[in-house]
């Protein structure tokens, strides 16, 4: 198998876009349970809260989805496997581990919005912010590597 960069970043645009969905949905259906406000979080490490907020971090949570997309098809072409729906899965638990260590490092010293106390800090696997918000987190990761997977293959 080749690596293909045009279905990588193509499948990360659908996952990333398919992605915030349930996050927004969740928001709306239950605004106590499921308290990271994705966008907000990701504009406020780069600028304070101003009406560009959400387009900037939209545009970090595009360029993510392209660049974990591509360490996925990566990883396919690494370890010599085809795409699938199942591989997805894995590799969006995969994905899901580090992203939650990640989310556990972040702190007002490197997060602006954190910070100024615009956006809480979202602790190991966004455990902080609550049981609903982490498994919600952890069901859109998954949800990721699910469309990367079954994506990819169809677009190579």
């Amino acid at each position: 198998m080749e690596y293909n960069s045009s279905a990588a970043l193509f499948s990360g645009l659908i996952a990333g876009a398919i992605m915030l969905i349930p996050i927004y949905l969740g928001r709306m259906m239950m605004p106590a349970q499921m308290k990271m406000d994705l966008l907000k979080m990701l504009g406020t490490m780069m600028m304070p809260v101003s009406g560009m907020t959400y387009g900037v971090g939209l545009m970090i949570h595009i360029v993510m989805s392209l660049v974990f997309a591509s360490v996925h098809a990566a990883f396919y072409l690494w370890f010599d496997i085809e795409s699938s729906y199942a591989i997805g899965i894995v590799f969006g638990l995969v994905h899901f581990i580090f992203t939650g260590m990640f989310f556990g490092m972040l702190s007002a010293s490197m997060h602006r919005g954190i910070r100024d106390k615009v956006v809480e800090a979202p602790g190991f696997f966004a455990l902080k912010l609550g049981v609903p918000t982490a498994m919600g987190a952890l069901i859109v990761h998954v949800i990721f590597g699910l469309v990367v997977g079954g994506l990819y293959e169809s677009f190579s």
